[in-house]
């Protein structure tokens, strides 16, 4: 059964959890032992399970909280009737409101805004109303821990903590930062990847843990580290491609997605002869990729061990094991079990296994972003979007087993065609077998399908950025997607532009 990082790092309770519970359970935070950074901005009054809607179930949440030890996760939300204090008299009031024509709760109500009255409350997530918050249904450790692990998120580690020798940024948030953190970052924070010699036998350069390329280098007297060429290579290829900082919003629920799920949407032959054949990343073992612009891993730990060494040189040891890995030698450079390590003098790990368990936390809950109102002109984008085939690729919903997840996406590669292909293979060996890929190992052209939810806020787009607006995005578009991308080109500027809205309100 599946257990909390903070459980794997303590090694303590041994009782599994649910991340999405019953509607009726306390869903909020006292906050009181791990200040957030982050507190949230805005909430709705009454809203005390946050989630999205005031009904009967935040009168509820406001009673477990009271009497049986419950969870806050905002208490200005459960403070229905604004007199600063939670008590017995809000959830009398909410009641009174929902069932016998009380009066109507106090701003904020019926929208997301801050507080207008001073109290001595607070608000540490509010998902609804506020990026970078948690889902609901966590435990009160469950909540502490994504609190600190986004505290965390915000750290810039010093040399001294252990950032390097080689490296591209000293916090998590440099990568991850627009609009907030967990979010993607500007072209300008870019990064390459670079492989040796020709897919699927590609490998690391000379001299490097992995195929990303740092900026830094605190040996060698600080020199940079340079774009290897044929010729420092043996003659052999040097492939090297551009990436983006993806948007975590929501990402991590995909561990929640069943393998039988996502290979019930693969169609490697295209057996229906749509002109879409998505397959999955795997790693030989049954391990189905899920993260990543190659679905290269598997489960939020190994993508994010993998980020903290090759982008920051943060050394760290495995916090949950043996977690299923698809490609583990471009995420964290070690085997499943292996701790990373390197020789720039700082104590390995160089971050605990009870703060990246948090660091983890925050990457498994963070809530995907609220989607905007759907007016006439979204939804007649919406129905275009499905009429193109786009949602072909991009399924709207997935179930998981925390719930229905609105993320637009079958977790699948597909080819894009030569305009994106980068030229790198991130397979483990073991990615579906397709009779249209000569070469069923090599991933080269194919990337997995974007989520949509929240993609309004993580420009710029494409995997390296390139796509400055979503409709040059579109244009990119190739491959497998080229019949949607010139029904979308053949639409009129208004078609297209109703095509746009639905996908900011995403």
């Amino acid at each position: 059964m599946l257990k909390t990082p903070v459980e794997r790092a303590a090694g303590a309770r041994r009782s599994g959890f649910r991340v999405w519970r019953a509607p009726l359970t306390v869903l909020m935070l006292l906050g009181l032992l791990v200040p957030s950074l982050h507190a949230a901005g805005e909430f709705e009054r009454g809203d005390a399970n946050t989630d999205g809607m005031v009904n009967i179930a935040d009168g509820v949440t406001a009673l477990e909280y009271l009497f049986v030890g419950g969870v806050g996760y905002c208490l200005d939300a459960m403070d229905t009737n604004d007199d600063g204090d939670v008590d017995i008299s809000d959830p009398i009031s909410l009641i009174n409101y929902l069932f016998a024509s009380g009066p109507v709760p106090p701003a904020p109500f019926g929208a997301c805004g801050e507080d207008p009255t001073p109290d001595n409350l607070g608000c540490s997530s509010h998902a609804p109303c506020n990026l970078g918050d948690a889902i609901p249904g966590l435990t009160q450790e469950e909540l502490d821990s994504f609190l600190h692990g986004r505290e965390l998120m915000s750290h810039n580690f010093t040399v001294e903590e252990g950032v390097g020798p080689l490296f591209n940024a000293t916090s998590c948030e440099a990568c991850h930062s627009t609009p907030t953190v967990g979010g993607s970052a500007p072209t300008y924070r870019n990064f390459f990847l670079v492989a040796v010699g020709q897919p699927p036998m590609q490998s690391d350069p000379p001299g490097l843990p992995s195929f990303v390329l740092p900026s830094y280098n605190l040996n060698d007297g600080g020199m940079r580290p340079a774009m290897p060429t044929s010729a420092s290579v043996g003659g052999q290829t040097v492939t090297a491609a551009q990436r983006n900082a993806p948007p975590m919003f929501g990402v991590g629920l995909f561990e929640f997605v069943s393998n039988s799920t996502i290979i019930g949407l693969s169609d490697p032959n295209d057996s229906n002869g749509d002109g879409i054949s998505g397959r999955f990343n795997a790693d030989g073992f049954g391990n189905i990729g899920r993260f990543g612009y190659k679905a290269q891993a598997n489960f939020i730990e190994a993508f994010i061990r993998g980020a903290a060494f090759n982008q920051m040189g943060i050394t760290t040891n495995p916090v949950e094991g043996n977690s299923g890995v698809v490609s583990y030698k471009y995420q964290v450079g070690a085997g499943f079990n292996v701790a990373t390590i390197d020789q720039d003098g700082a104590p390995d790990p160089e971050v605990s296994v009870s703060d990246f368990a948090d660091i983890i936390a925050f990457n498994r809950f963070l809530a995907p972003p609220p989607q905007k109102e759907f007016t006439t002109v979204v939804f007649q984008g919406q129905t275009r979007f499905h009429s193109l085939g786009c949602a072909t690729c991009h399924v709207p919903e997935l179930p998981s087993a925390v719930g229905p997840l609105a993320a637009y996406s079958d977790l699948l590669l597909h080819d894009m065609g030569p305009g994106l292909a980068d030229g790198l293979s991130m397979s483990g060996g073991g990615a579906q077998f397709s009779t249209l890929v000569p070469d069923h190992l090599v991933t080269a052209s194919e990337f997995r399908t974007q989520p949509l939810w929240g993609v309004r806020l993580s420009g710029p787009w494409l995997h390296d950025g390139r796509a400055d607006t979503l409709h040059e995005a579109i244009l990119l578009h190739g491959g497998e997607a080229q019949s949607s991308r010139d029904g979308y080109n053949a639409l009129t500027p208004t078609e297209q532009q109703q095509v746009i809205e639905f996908l900011e309100a995403l």
